[in-house]
C-alpha cells in the first residue's frame, strides 16, 4: 500500500509537507504543490480519512440513523440527506435500527468510535436508553439533530411532518365523500396512543376528526401489529374485509399497508374503488404506479431529508448553535382510489348465492354482494411474500 513516505520521497520534500498539501493549508509554494500532486497522481496514493480523524479528533463523515433502509419512505428520506450532505462536502454512514434499541446503541457507539462530526438520527423509540446516547454524543462535541420523530431533549434540533394534521386530513377526506364505516390499519402502539410515535399522532388525528365532523362515523381497527410493511397490509386487510363487509373505506397509515390492502381487495375479487374505497399515507413513488392510483396524504420527504441535512450542518459548522424545530405540512393527493360513497354501487353480476335469496338493490344488498364475492375468493389461501 502508497503510504505518505513514498509521495515524500518521489516528490523530494519532507512528510510534513505532503500533509500540508494533502489537507489543503494554503502556505506551500506552488512548485512544491504541483510537484506533492504529481507524486499522488503517480503512485495512487489514498488520504486515511480515519487516520486524520484520530489525530485532529474530527472528520467530514456524518452518521444517519434511521429506522428502516428497506422501505419507500425511508429510502426517499435518506437519498435526500445523502445527497445533500455529499453536496456540501460530507460522506455518510448510513445504518438502521430496525426499530432495535440496543441495535441502535451499537451503531451510535460505533460513530462515536469513528468520531463522526454529527448525526441525524430517527429514533427506534423514546427510550432512556436513546436519550443517554444522545447526551453522550452531544458531550463529546458531535452535533445532532433529529428526523422524523420530536426529540424529548429540547435542546436538540428535529425536522418533523404534522402526523397529528396528516391522519386528521384524510379521515376529512373520507368522511366529506361520504364514507361512515371506515377501517383504519394501525399497529398496536399507534392504537394504544398516548407516546409521540408517528403512528400515535396519526391515529390521534384520525380519531379527532371522526369526532368533530360527524357523528354516525365508525371505525374498526386492525389487529395490532409492531412493524408496517407492504404483507403486515395484506393479511390485516384481508381479515378486515372477509370480517367486515359493511366497511366502505380502509385507511392505512402508511402507503405500503394501503398497497397491501389492495392487494387483498383484489385478491378477494373487489372491484376497486367501487366496492371499497383506500387511502394511504406517506406519498411515495409507489402510490402512483397502484390499480387503481392510490389516493395518499403525502409528506415532503425530500424537503424533509434536505432540512435535516441542512439544519445539521449548520450546528457543525457553527452557524447556528441554537436548536431548530421545523414542522412540515402534509398534502391530499386525491387519486383513483377513492370515491363518493355514492358511486361504490356493484357492476358485476349479482352474485348467485344472493340473487336466490331475492336480495333488493341498496346499502345492505352491496355489503352483502361484496361479502358474497369475498367469501368465494377467499376459498384460496392468501400467499404472503416473503
Amino acid at each position: 500500500m502508497v503510504t505518505i513516505k513514498d509521495v515524500a520521497k518521489l516528490a523530494d520534500v519532507s512528510i510534513a509537507t505532503v500533509s500540508r498539501v494533502v489537507n489543503g493549508y494554503a502556505h506551500v509554494r506552488p512548485e512544491v504543490r504541483d510537484a506533492v500532486n504529481k507524486a499522488i497522481d503517480t503512485l495512487g496514493y489514498r488520504r486515511n480519512g480515519l487516520a486524520s480523524s484520530f489525530r485532529t479528533q474530527q472528520s467530514n463523515i456524518v452518521g444517519v440513523l434511521l429506522r428502516q433502509q428497506r422501505t419507500p419512505f425511508s429510502s426517499a428520506l435518506a437519498y435526500a440527506i445523502e445527497t445533500t450532505m455529499f453536496d456540501q462536502g460530507y460522506r455518510v454512514l448510513l445504518c438502521s435500527t430496525n426499530g432495535d434499541a440496543e441495535r441502535e446503541e451499537a451503531y451510535l457507539e460505533t460513530m462515536l468510535d469513528m468520531r463522526v462530526q454529527g448525526v441525524i438520527i430517527r429514533p427506534s423509540g423514546t427510550t432512556s436508553r436513546t436519550t443517554k446516547q444522545v447526551n453522550l454524543l452531544r458531550e463529546r462535541g458531535i452535533s445532532v439533530a433529529f428526523v422524523d420523530m420530536k426529540p424529548k431533549i429540547p435542546a436538540i434540533s428535529s425536522v418533523v411532518c404534522d402526523n397529528f394534521s396528516g391522519g386528521y386530513q384524510g379521515m376529512r377526506h373520507l368522511i366529506e365523500l361520504g364514507h361512515r364505516k371506515i377501517g383504519v390499519v394501525a399497529g398496536g402502539v399507534a392504537q394504544k396512543g398516548g407516546s409521540q410515535d408517528v403512528g400515535s399522532e396519526r391515529v390521534r388525528g384520525i380519531r379527532q376528526a371522526a369526532q368533530d365532523l360527524a357523528t354516525d362515523v365508525e371505525i374498526i381497527f386492525s389487529q395490532p401489529f409492531e412493524t408496517a410493511s407492504f404483507d403486515v397490509g395484506r393479511e390485516a386487510g384481508a381479515a378486515m374485509i372477509t370480517g367486515n363487509p359493511s366497511l366502505t373505506a380502509i385507511f392505512g397509515t402508511t402507503d405500503m399497508l394501503a398497497i397491501g390492502v389492495m392487494h387483498a381487495a383484489h385478491a378477494l375479487g373487489l372491484d376497486l374503488p367501487r366496492d371499497l374505497s383506500i387511502l394511504g399515507y406517506d406519498g411515495v413513488l409507489e402510490s402512483a404506479v397502484t390499480f387503481p392510483t392510490l389516493s395518499t396524504i403525502a409528506q415532503p420527504i425530500h424537503e424533509m431529508g434536505q432540512i435535516a441535512a441542512m439544519t445539521l450542518i449548520g450546528h457543525m459548522r457553527e452557524a447556528s448553535n441554537s436548536p431548530r424545530q421545523v414542522v412540515l405540512e402534509n398534502t391530499l393527493i386525491q387519486r383513483a382510489s377513492t370515491i363518493p360513497l355514492e358511486e361504490l354501487i356493484p357492476t358485476t353480476p349479482p352474485c348467485p348465492i344472493l340473487a336466490a335469496q331475492n336480495h333488493r338493490p341498496g346499502e345492505k344488498a352491496r355489503s352483502d354482494q361484496r361479502h358474497c364475492r369475498s367469501q368465494i375468493y377467499s376459498s384460496a389461501p392468501l400467499a404472503v411474500q416473503s
